[in-house]
């Protein structure tokens, strides 16, 4: 429940203070005294937007400031998603600055304004005249179903996994996109890999060909000066073999006598053999060198289709051209790494979409089983607030797409009179039918769970005399189980509150301040008394309210 509210520095409050209990606290006062203030500083708590328009000094920044009680209320789940401290009694500031900048906080925790919402949303359910077009909202008609079947956590866990289910597509149509764009193009990448497949390349191919290449195409001359280096060293009559040879016998007869000429006639020998051995390597080459224009050709045309292809793919050397080759590749194996992907993908899409169905219909038969006891206690409440020829139907429609509460639209249907078919409550029902059935619902709601406190914000114009009665009766017992918070203009709702609060306007300095004051029982009198009759209280009157409060 709400404990107390502070506010400070709003509109016409400079600074107020209200305490409040269990029951029904009412707040009165003279149309412009400032109601309308304390309900604008408390949509702050709500997480409603403002700016510094709304400062009562410009300088300072405004402070509104609500205690809650929660020791009744199943709300830790909400400080564990936000990973907020959970205090029995918990404070929710907001705060507003000079510049139009806002801070709000739970527990001194900074928060954003989608968080203070959600909490706020637990705490306050605020009842105006301008709430009775909720009944226009689909999803406001599905949450009263489900808040008197007791299903909301089910919902609550059917649209996480609707949310799952959203998130997942979206994976899974991007995925298929980008899988679309690869394909497009896949054919195209098939064939420049076979192509390069095909083309059998090896490292260091390219430097090997050219060099091979360069040697065969000189084969003549190289053949035409190894034949004449071989003539010159061995064959021809005064060749070098010859002359060493003849050298290396007139040395070996001289050799004994000196120890020096016997190591010149080894280096003779020495350099007859090495020269030997190279004469007859040449000679082997020689043997071994043909020139194979065949060959030639083939080596020719190898290295042009290596060239063609750095060409074609815009790279200089066969080392990046093998790497095209194989980013290639890479990049085809991703089309079965997508297209596993989007298999395992679409059998999750199966198996959350199978999980929803079967949610869906177990929130539908949830609703179906309480359709008639809805109708029936909300009509009661109805014919009770003066409406005796009413009917009220709540039809359920299933659908066969998944939506936001399953697969149901919910409709209220409704005829206030004699004779009138029924039809959708918004075309037919008067404001005033609207606003006592939107009460009948409040409190038809009030007995089947914990609700937040309720506020009513002045839905009591138009109403008055036998009506009234009902009304505050009504609002009455809705406070024997929750905390009601009543702003009203009647006297007859104003007798049933257990604490009244009087809301006032004087001038102080020359700036009128708005105050509030909680009435003590005699003030309490005066002040119903003047509701029923004006500023004027004569003891016929003031005796009206002591009777309308007992």
């Amino acid at each position: 429940m709400l404990s107390s509210l502070y506010i400070q520095d709003y509109a016409l409050i400079s600074s107020l203070q209200i305490q409040l209990d269990n029951g029904m606290t009412v707040i009165t006062g003279e149309t412009g005294a400032g109601k309308s203030i304390i309900m604008g500083a408390l949509s702050l708590i709500l997480g409603n937007r403002a700016d510094s328009s709304a400062l009562f000094d410009k300088s300072k920044k405004c402070v509104v400031e609500a205690s809650f009680v929660l020791e009744d209320l199943d709300v830790k789940r909400f400080f564990e998603v936000y990973d907020l401290d959970y205090q029995d009694t918990t404070i929710v500031r907001r705060e507003i600055l000079p510049n139009g900048k806002s801070r709000a906080f739970i527990n001194d925790t900074p928060v954003n304004l989608p968080t203070l919402k959600e909490f706020a949303s637990l705490m306050i359910d605020i009842h105006s005249q301008h709430q009775n077009l909720l009944f226009q909202n689909a999803d406001f008609r599905t949450d009263v179903v489900d808040l008197f079947a007791g299903i909301k956590n089910k919902v609550s866990d059917y649209q996480l996994l609707l949310e799952e289910l959203k998130q997942t597509q979206k994976q899974f149509d991007t995925l298929t996109a980008e899988n679309q764009a690869r394909l497009e193009k896949q054919d195209f990448l098939q064939f420049v890999f076979q192509e390069l497949e095909q083309a059998n390349l090896r490292e260091n191919e390219q430097e090997e060909l050219e060099q091979s290449i360069d040697f065969l195409s000189h084969t003549e001359t190289i053949k035409a000066n190894l034949f004449q280096i071989l003539h010159l060293i061995s064959d021809a009559d005064e060749s070098a073999l010859n002359s060493l040879r003849e050298s290396k016998s007139l040395s070996a007869q001289i050799a004994p006598y000196r120890s020096d000429i016997e190591e010149l006639n080894n280096r003779i020998e020495s350099n007859f053999i090495d020269l030997k051995d190279i004469a007859d390597e040449i000679s082997a080459l020689n043997d071994r060198i043909d020139y194979n224009p065949e060959e030639l050709e083939a080596m020719r045309q190898r290295l042009d289709l290596i060239y063609a292809l750095e060409q074609k793919h815009h790279v200089s050397s066969l080392p990046q051209l093998i790497e095209k080759k194989n980013t290639i590749n890479q990049e085809l194996a991703l089309f079965s790494s997508d297209e596993q992907q989007l298999n395992i993908l679409q059998q999750k899409l199966d198996e959350i979409k199978k999980n929803l169905v079967l949610q869906a219909k177990q929130l539908h038969q949830a609703r179906e089983k309480v359709l008639l006891p809805l109708q029936k206690q909300i009509l009661e409440k109805v014919i009770a607030l003066g409406m005796p020829d009413a009917q009220f139907v709540i039809k359920l429609e299933e659908t066969t797409t998944l939506q936001k509460f399953g697969i149901d639209n919910v409709q209220f249907l409704f005829s206030a009179n004699k004779g009138v078919p029924l039809a959708e409550l918004e075309k037919v029902a008067s404001g005033g039918e609207i606003s006592r059935l939107m009460l009948a619902v409040k409190s038809t709601l009030s007995e089947r769970s914990v609700l937040p406190t309720v506020v009513f914000d002045e839905i009591d114009v138009g109403i008055s005399g036998e009506m009234a009665g009902k009304v505050a009766t009504l609002m009455s017992q809705m406070s024997q189980k929750h905390q009601l918070l009543v702003i009203t203009h009647l006297p007859q709702i104003a007798a049933k509150g257990t604490s009244h609060y009087q809301v006032f306007k004087e001038v102080e300095n020359g700036k009128s301040h708005s105050r509030i004051r909680k009435l003590s029982k005699e003030d309490r009198i005066i002040e119903i008394a003047k509701m029923m009759s004006g500023e004027k209280c004569s003891d016929t009157t003031l005796k009206a309210a002591q009777e309308l409060i007992d």
